[in-house]
C-alpha cells in the first residue's frame, strides 16, 4: 500500500532505489505523518524521486551530479550508495548523449532553443574548468530559474506557485516530459512587474464569466526579460505537481523548497522559444545553531511567544497551523524562521533579507520584527474600528482596511449597496469633469438627496435618471480642432464640386481659431434649392474641422420642448435635443446641424423659433438652461449649421443671427464634373456593377443633364444615374452564364433605359418673340428659370390693333388726324385683363405697369393713346403653376410695349427688375440663379436693375461668360436697349436716371470638367450653344 501510494510501479526491474525505498520501516514517525496527510514520503523524508529513470536523468543533467539524490548531499550506508552507483553506470551512456545533443534524444524538448539551452547547462555543469565549489565539494550546478513575482519560497513545506502564462507552463510540461523539470531555482524578482502591480489594482467581480476569472487569478510567478531582474540568493525548489487549468490558461505548480542557494553566473538568458532562464548556483550551508547562546534562546522565545499571541489573533495563522505547523519541529530555531516567514504577509524585501541573511542571530531579530508587524495586523483586523499603532499612520490603516473589506467582500461574494455603488459611478463620472459652479451644487444638492431615498419610492427614479442625464453632459470636454488649412481644404474638396462660398468661409473660420487659440462656435444658414448638397456639406464640415457631428430635423416642429426638454415634473420628462446631442457625441464642441429651419411650425404648444432665439444667439447660449436640466450649459463652441430652401419663411429675428450662404445650384459644367467624379463612381459601386460594366460616354451625360435633370441640384442626375446601373445589373444577372461585356451608354440607347426626354426647351419662340411677348427671369425653390409675359390688345380695329408710326405725314394727314383728334384723345374705356394664377404681388404689378407703360406712350407722343381704348389680355404661360414676386414690372411694361408699338424686342434678351410709377428699376433678389437659368437657355443680353451691378459682379466668371448686361437705373435705358431703335420712335429727352453700366460678354472658354474615362484627370468639355433650358416643371412657389 505505501509503494503504490507513493508513486506508480516504476517501469524498471533494475530501479536502484527500490532497496531504499523498502528498508524505510513503516511504523515511523514521518512516514505515518505522510499516511495521514496525504504528503509524498520522500519530500518529508527529503529523499529524490523514487525512481532512477528518465526524471533522475534530467535532473542529474541539471545538476551535474553522478546520481539521482538531491544535488545538496545526504548522508548514506553503504548499500544504498552502492546500489545507486549501479543506477549511475546503467544510465552514464545515456546522460552522455543527452548532453552532447542537448536533451533532444529520447525525450521530447519543447523546441529547439530549449534543447540549446539544456546542452549549455549540460556543458557547464560538466565541465571541470568551470566548476565551482558547493556543498559537500560537488561542482557548481545548473537549474532553470522560476521567477517568483511576490515573496520569496522558503525551505520546509509545500507552496502552491499560480502561473498564468500559458509558455512557461507548457515549458515546466515539456522540462518534465523530457525528464529535467524536477528541481528548479526560485529566485525573487527584485521589482514586482508592472503587470502584476496593476491587476491587483482592478477589482473583478464574482461570478462572472471565464475571462474575468482569468483575470481575477493570482499570479506568483512568470517570465522576466533577463537574469538581472531577479535577487542573488534563491531556493530550490522540487516540483511535486504540475496542474494545467481546464477552461483558461495557465495552471498552477506545487513544489517544494530545499535549501538556500546563490546564482553564480547565467548559463542561458530567457528567449521566445525558452521561457525559463538558466544559471548556475551553489548550495549555501544553514548556519550552526549554538544551543548555549543566551541572545538565540532569547529571541526565539519571544518569536514563540508572538507566534502563540498570533495564533490567537488571526484566523489565518490559525488555519496554517492546524495544517501545516503542527507538523514542524518549533524547537528548531532555524525551521521556525523559515516556517514564520514563509507564513507571513510582510513586505516582500523583508522576506527576501530574512532568506538572504546567513547569521543565525540577525535571522532571528528580522524573523521577531515580522511577527511583530504580523501581530500588529492581525490585532487591527480583530478591531476593524479601533485606533491604529504608532507605527501605522492614517492612510496605511484605510488602505489596509480597504483592501481587507475587499477582499472580505469578494470570497463572500457580496456585492456592495446599490444605492452606494450608483453615488460612487456618479461621483467617478464627473471626476475628470469641469463642473459650473450652479451644475456642481446642483448635483451635490440630488446626490444628497439620492443616499436618503429608499430604491422603492417612485423619487428614486426620478432623482437617479437626472443624475445619469446631468454626468453625461461633456462638461469641459471638447475635441481639439484641425488648423491645417491644406488639409481641410483637401477634404472640402474631396466630399464637394464647387460650393467655393461654403469652402472659403470654413477655412476662414480655422484661420481665426488659430489665431485665437482657442474653439469657437458659429452659427451659418446654407440656403439654396434642393440637391445642392446643403446636409451633405455639414458633414465635410465636421470632418474638416475634426469636430463630432450630430444632425436633426425642425420641418414640421411645433413643440417647444423637444428644444428645450420637459419639466420634471412630467411623467417621462427627458432634456431636448441638444442636451441628448452632447451626450451622443461626448464632446462640449460638435458641429450641429439644423436641418430644415425654414419650416418650423406653430401652434399652442409654442413657438420653436422663439427658443433659437437664444440657442444661435452667440450672446446668451453660453448660459443655455434646458427645462429637465435647469442648469446653464454652455453652446458658445458648438458650431451651428442650419439649412433652409427659402429664407423668407424664416422670422427676421432669428434670421438676424445667421451668417446666410446662399447655394444658387449647379450649371452645366458643374453638373458634369459632379457625375464624373462623384455620382457616377458611387452609383456603380452602390449596384454592384463595378467600372468593368458600364460606359457613360460624355454626350449621353450632357443629354441627360441637359434633357432628363434640369434642376438646380443633382438629386434628379443622380436618380436617373441609379435606374441606368440598376438596368445594366439586371442586363448582367440575365447573362451571368455568359462572358460578361461593357454596357455602352449613348445618344441612340440612352432613351430604352429612362425613357423619352420630358423636356425639350422653355423657349416657346425662337430667338426672335413675336410683338408683345418677352422673357423674363424668375427665381424658384428649385432655382433660376425663364418664363414669357404675352400681351395682347382688343381694340375697335379687331385683335392685336397697335399704332402705326409713319416718318412724314403730309397736309391732307393732317387734316386727317384733327379730324379723329376726338377719338384718339382716348376715353379711357381701355381694361386690362391678368391670367396666369398670379399672385396678388404679381397682380399690382402688373397694375402699376399698365398705368406707367400710358404714360411713357404719351411721353413718345402725346396723341398715342392705344393702351387706353384697348382691351388688353395679360397672360404667363404655364396657368397651373403658381407664380408671385414683384421682379417682372420691367418685363410686363416692356410687354405692353412691346403690344402698343407692334415691334419685337432684340433677339435673346431676357430681363428683370421691379418697376416703380415714377419709371424706376428697383433691386431684386436672386441673381446669380437667374444669370443661371439666361445661360441655360442661350441668353446673350441681360436688362438688370442698377443695384445688381454689385451682385452680377461676385459671380464666377464662367458663369458670366457669353452675357452681355446693361445695368439700368430708369426704364428709358429699358427701352432704348430693348427695342432696335431704327423701329420705334425715340425718346424727346435724355435718360432721367443714372448713366447704364454694361458688362460687355467675354469670349467663350473651354471649361475642363472630368470626364468618366479619365477619372482624376480633366479633358476638354465645351458646352453646347444654347445650354440645357431650365425647368418648366419646376416652377411651383416662383418668385418672378
Amino acid at each position: 500500500i505505501f509503494w503504490h501510494f507513493l508513486a506508480p510501479p516504476c517501469p524498471r526491474t533494475d530501479c536502484a532505489t527500490s532497496a531504499m525505498i523498502g528498508r524505510v520501516q513503516v511504523f515511523s514517525r514521518p512516514l505515518l505523518v505522510c499516511l495521514q496527510s496525504r504528503v509524498p514520503a520522500q519530500v518529508v523524508l527529503g529523499l529524490p524521486s523514487p525512481c532512477s529513470g528518465p526524471s533522475a536523468l534530467g535532473f542529474r543533467q541539471l545538476a551535474g551530479r553522478s546520481s539521482g539524490k538531491p544535488p545538496w548531499g545526504e548522508k548514506k550506508d553503504e548499500e544504498a550508495v552502492a546500489d545507486e552507483s549501479k543506477a549511475e553506470e546503467a544510465s552514464t551512456s545515456t546522460s552522455s548523449s543527452s548532453a552532447a545533443a542537448g536533451g533532444s534524444s529520447g525525450s521530447a524538448s519543447p523546441s529547439s532553443e530549449a534543447s540549446k539551452a539544456q546542452a549549455a547547462i549540460a556543458a557547464a555543469a560538466s565541465s571541470p574548468d568551470k566548476a565551482q565549489p558547493g556543498a559537500g565539494g560537488t561542482s557548481a550546478p545548473a537549474l532553470f530559474v522560476l521567477p517568483l513575482y511576490r515573496k520569496p519560497a522558503f525551505p520546509g513545506f509545500y507552496q502552491i506557485v499560480q502561473v498564468s502564462e500559458q509558455e512557461v507552463l507548457d515549458f515546466l510540461f515539456a522540462l518534465r516530459k523530457a525528464g529535467q523539470g524536477d528541481y528548479l531555482g526560485g529566485f525573487m524578482t527584485k521589482e514586482l512587474p508592472t503587470k502584476v502591480a496593476e491587476s491587483e489594482l482592478e477589482q473583478p467581480s464574482s461570478g462572472g464569466s471565464s475571462s474575468v476569472t482569468s483575470q481575477s487569478l493570482r499570479r506568483d510567478a512568470g517570465r522576466i526579460n533577463s537574469v538581472a531582474e531577479i535577487e542573488e540568493v534563491g531556493t530550490v525548489l522540487q516540483v511535486i505537481n504540475l496542474t494545467q487549468y481546464p477552461n483558461i490558461s495557465g495552471g498552477q505548480v506545487v513544489v517544494m523548497p530545499h535549501k538556500r542557494i546563490r546564482r553564480t553566473k547565467t548559463v542561458s538568458a530567457p528567449s521566445p522559444n525558452v521561457a525559463l532562464a538558466a544559471v548556475a548556483v551553489e548550495y549555501l550551508d544553514e548556519p550552526e545553531v549554538d544551543v548555549n547562546d543566551d541572545k538565540v534562546k532569547k529571541l526565539h522565545k519571544e518569536i514563540m511567544a508572538k507566534m502563540q499571541d498570533l495564533l490567537k489573533t488571526s484566523l489565518v495563522y490559525k488555519e496554517q497551523f492546524e495544517q501545516v505547523i503542527r507538523f514542524y519541529d518549533l524547537d528548531h530555531p532555524l525551521k521556525l524562521a523559515d516556517l514564520i516567514a514563509g507564513m507571513s504577509l510582510a513586505q516582500r524585501e523583508e522576506l527576501q533579507a530574512v532568506l538572504t541573511e546567513n547569521n543565525l542571530g540577525n535571522r532571528l531579530e528580522k524573523v521577531l520584527a515580522i511577527v511583530e508587524k504580523d501581530l500588529e495586523f492581525a490585532r487591527l483586523q480583530s478591531r476593524m474600528k479601533s485606533q491604529a499603532e504608532e507605527k501605522v499612520t492614517k492612510e496605511q490603516r484605510r488602505i489596509m482596511l480597504m483592501a481587507q473589506m475587499n477582499n472580505i467582500m469578494k470570497e463572500l461574494g457580496i456585492d456592495k449597496d446599490e444605492k452606494q455603488t450608483l453615488i460612487t459611478q456618479f461621483r467617478d463620472a464627473v471626476a475628470e469633469m469641469t463642473l459650473p459652479a450652479e451644475a456642481e451644487k446642483v448635483f451635490e444638492a440630488e446626490l444628497t438627496k439620492l443616499a436618503t431615498l429608499e430604491p422603492s419610492s417612485s423619487e428614486y427614479n426620478v432623482c437617479r435618471t437626472y443624475l445619469e442625464w446631468i454626468t453625461s453632459v461633456p462638461w469641459g470636454i471638447h475635441t481639439e480642432e484641425n488648423k491645417d488649412i491644406k488639409r481641410a481644404e483637401g477634404i472640402l474638396d474631396e466630399d464637394h464640386y464647387g460650393l467655393e462660398d461654403v469652402k472659403e468661409r470654413i477655412l476662414e473660420h480655422i484661420a481665426v481659431s488659430f489665431l485665437k487659440g482657442s474653439i469657437q462656435g458659429k452659427i451659418m444658414c446654407l440656403a439654396g434649392p434642393p440637391g445642392v448638397g446643403k446636409t451633405s456639406i455639414g458633414k465635410s464640415i465636421a470632418r474638416a474641422l475634426d469636430r463630432k457631428f450630430y444632425r436633426f430635423s425642425v420641418g414640421g416642429m411645433h413643440d417647444v420642448s423637444e428644444l428645450r426638454g420637459h419639466r420634471r415634473t412630467y411623467v417621462g420628462a427627458m432634456p431636448g435635443k441638444l442636451i441628448q446631442c452632447l451626450k451622443m457625441v461626448g464632446s462640449s464642441n460638435p458641429v450641429i446641424l439644423i436641418d430644415e429651419i425654414d419650416k418650423l411650425g406653430r401652434d399652442y404648444r409654442g413657438d420653436p423659433s422663439s427658443a433659437f432665439l437664444e440657442i444661435l444667439d452667440p450672446e446668451q447660449n453660453n448660459s443655455f438652461r434646458d427645462h429637465y436640466l435647469d442648469v446653464p450649459v454652455d453652446l458658445s463652441r458648438c458650431l451651428f449649421v442650419c439649412t433652409a430652401n427659402v429664407i423668407d419663411h424664416i422670422p427676421g429675428p432669428l434670421l438676424d443671427r445667421m451668417e446666410v450662404i446662399r447655394i444658387a445650384g449647379y450649371v452645366h459644367e458643374e453638373k458634369v464634373a459632379i457625375a464624373n467624379q462623384y455620382l457616377i463612381p458611387q452609383t456603380e459601386e452602390m449596384s454592384g456593377i463595378g467600372k468593368e460594366s458600364l460606359v457613360m460616354k460624355d454626350e449621353a451625360l450632357q443629354k441627360i443633364i441637359g434633357d432628363y435633370a434640369r434642376e438646380a441640384g443633382v438629386r434628379q442626375l443622380r436618380k436617373l444615374l441609379e435606374k441606368i446601373n440598376r438596368k445594366v445589373a439586371l442586363k448582367v444577372v440575365r447573362k451571368k452564364d455568359v462572358e460578361r461585356e461593357k454596357t455602352e451608354i449613348n445618344l441612340e440607347n440612352l432613351a430604352s433605359f429612362i425613357g423619352q426626354p420630358p423636356f425639350q426647351s422653355d423657349r416657346l419662340y425662337g430667338s426672335v418673340a413675336p410683338p408683345g411677348v418677352v422673357m423674363g427671369l424668375a427665381w424658384t425653390q428649385m432655382g433660376g428659370a425663364t418664363l414669357y409675359i404675352e400681351a395682347i390688345g382688343h381694340g375697335k380695329a379687331g385683335i392685336n390693333t397697335a399704332i402705326e408710326f409713319v416718318a412724314d405725314k403730309g397736309e391732307d394727314d393732317e387734316d386727317d388726324q384733327a379730324k379723329e383728334e376726338p377719338k384718339r384723345k382716348g376715353g379711357g374705356g381701355g381694361s386690362m385683363k391678368i391670367t396666369g394664377q398670379l399672385g396678388e404681388v404679381m397682380s399690382e404689378s402688373a397694375a402699376v405697369c399698365l398705368t406707367y407703360s400710358r404714360l411713357f406712350m404719351r411721353e413718345l407722343n402725346p396723341d398715342f393713346t392705344y393702351l387706353e381704348d384697348t382691351a388688353i389680355h395679360l397672360n404667363v404661360p404655364e396657368g397651373a403653376v403658381p407664380k408671385d414676386g414683384p421682379s417682372a414690372g420691367v418685363t410686363m411694361a416692356t410687354a405692353l410695349m412691346s403690344m402698343a408699338l407692334h415691334t419685337s424686342i432684340k433677339p435673346d434678351l431676357a430681363m428683370t427688375g421691379e418697376l416703380t410709377l415714377s419709371g424706376k428699376v428697383l433691386k431684386v433678389g436672386g441673381i446669380k440663379e437667374k444669370v443661371i437659368a439666361a445661360r441655360r437657355e442661350g441668353i446673350k443680353t441681360l436688362l438688370l436693375p442698377r443695384q445688381n451691378e454689385a451682385d452680377y459682379t461676385e459671380l464666377k466668371d464662367y458663369l458670366k461668360t457669353g452675357i452681355t448686361a446693361h445695368f439700368c437705373d430708369h426704364y428709358d435705358d429699358v427701352y432704348r436697349l430693348a427695342f432696335d431703335s431704327s423701329l420705334v420712335p425715340q425718346l424727346p429727352f435724355p435718360s432721367r436716371g443714372m448713366s447704364v453700366v454694361t458688362i460687355e460678354a467675354a469670349a467663350v472658354p473651354e471649361v475642363e470638367a472630368p470626364t468618366k474615362q479619365d477619372e482624376g484627370s480633366f479633358s476638354t468639355v465645351v458646352p453646347p450653344t444654347p445650354l440645357p433650358s431650365s425647368p418648366s416643371v419646376s416652377l411651383t412657389g416662383c418668385v418672378v
